[in-house]
């Protein structure tokens, strides 16, 4: 029996081509790392609005398309982003949400379990904290549910709970080779670690030589299609959380953002930063945490990369804390532009493992299916796929 809830592979590379030609466009904001944003000055390259304009756009106008801005460009002459209501409107329509390529949850259930009660599935919620006792109460129910449609008593079914990069990758293609799978129900997460076959990075060359995490179906590698790691870490970034109060630790990034201009101004010529930018080490750790002001986040910071900071007094820090604090709210609104670019990457991410399923020729059906709660459980898709 062949599930009524399929989505055919022409629909699927449909919205792939399309959430591709949307990208080439956006995702220049994307792909900005915020460690460079003010060295880079990359508020000034990108956009033409004050700060306080996109914020206040974007946080009363997030959680449904809007029709304001049909019509206007997006971009000014020089590519510098001046309607936030156009840039709202576009991102949304080119989310997974809206794409018309998800499967609902509860029709899918309804097809397969038909009217069987939930009460009969283990209650998890007296020794596991909410977020895991949602995803593992949801996901159980559909295990079982495809276990059921499958028959399977024997044989076995692939099953990935927040599979971290390329893990997500390997769990489909597991299920393709091994004929004793059945069916598959992956949840991916962290798609910063995936390995990339078209990134123009050496290092990503030398560390993976394949088979690559992204992208998967013959669909998207015949394009050459490339995403970059700053998006791919875009992609995780929890939408629904933060336009719902709870924002990202702005604070923590505007400390490295801020670190880096003292990084450049004052060890610039030095061999530990060409060393530095050379091998892309610029990750200070947990530092912010464990730090008690802007000085000492600083000077922990600087003794980590290996940097001498004797020559950094405590007011030449305290300096620069003060000459950008003042803009800050362009690192923050910028994220928000990020952010509302996350669900667009994360579906042509989605959207390619699923492609890669429906090109295979012994998958019977597959699907993109929301399992969880988004403000309980950002990464909250699984991909399905039963064999023939």
């Amino acid at each position: 029996m062949l599930l009524a809830s399929d989505v055919g592979l022409d629909l699927v590379k449909s919205k792939i081509k399309c959430l591709t030609e949307f990208l080439d466009i956006y995702l220049r904001i994307a792909n900005v790392h915020t460690v460079d944003f003010y060295t880079k000055d990359v508020w000034n390259e990108f956009v033409a609005v004050p700060p306080e304009t996109v914020i206040s756009r974007l946080r009363c106008q997030q959680g449904g398309s809007t029709t304001e801005g049909i019509g206007v460009s997006v971009w000014d002459q020089s590519q510098k982003l001046r309607d936030v209501a156009a840039y709202m409107r576009v991102t949304q329509d080119h989310s997974l949400p809206n794409l018309g390529v998800c499967t609902l949850l509860d029709d899918l259930l309804q097809e397969v379990w038909g009217d069987k009660q939930k009460d009969m599935f283990l209650k998890t919620s007296t020794f596991m904290n909410t977020k895991k006792s949602h995803e593992v109460e949801v996901m159980s129910e559909v295990i079982a549910c495809f276990a059921k449609y499958c028959n399977i008593k024997q044989d076995s079914m692939m099953v990935g709970l927040h599979t971290c990069g390329d893990l997500a990758s390997n769990t489909l293609r597991i299920f393709i080779t091994k004929p004793e799978l059945k069916a598959v129900c992956s949840v991916g997460c962290c798609y910063h670690l995936l390995s990339e076959e078209f990134e123009l990075s050496d290092d990503s060359k030398e560390c993976c030589q394949g088979p690559w995490g992204f992208p998967m179906s013959q669909f998207l590698r015949g394009s050459v299609w490339r995403c970059g790691r700053n998006a791919r870490m875009s992609a995780c970034l929890p939408l629904e959380r933060v336009t719902t109060g709870h924002g990202l630790p702005s604070e923590s990034l505007f400390y490295r953002a801020v670190l880096q201009v003292i990084i450049k101004e004052n060890f610039g010529n030095g061999k530990t930063y060409n060393r530095l930018q050379r091998t892309n080490s610029k990750h200070v750790g947990k530092v912010y945490s464990k730090s008690s002001s802007f000085v000492d986040y600083t000077r922990k910071s600087v003794e980590k990369l290996g940097m001498d900071g004797s020559k950094l007094s405590d007011s030449l820090i305290q300096g620069y804390y003060d000459r950008y604090m003042p803009r800050m709210k362009e690192l923050e609104a910028f994220n928000l532009l990020k952010v509302a670019l996350a669900p667009c990457i994360e579906g042509l991410i989605l959207l390619d493992r699923l492609c890669y399923l429906k090109e295979q020729d012994n998958v019977a059906w597959s699907a993109l299916v929301q399992l969880f709660d988004p403000l309980k459980s950002p990464r909250c898709y699984a991909v399905i796929g039963v064999k023939k």
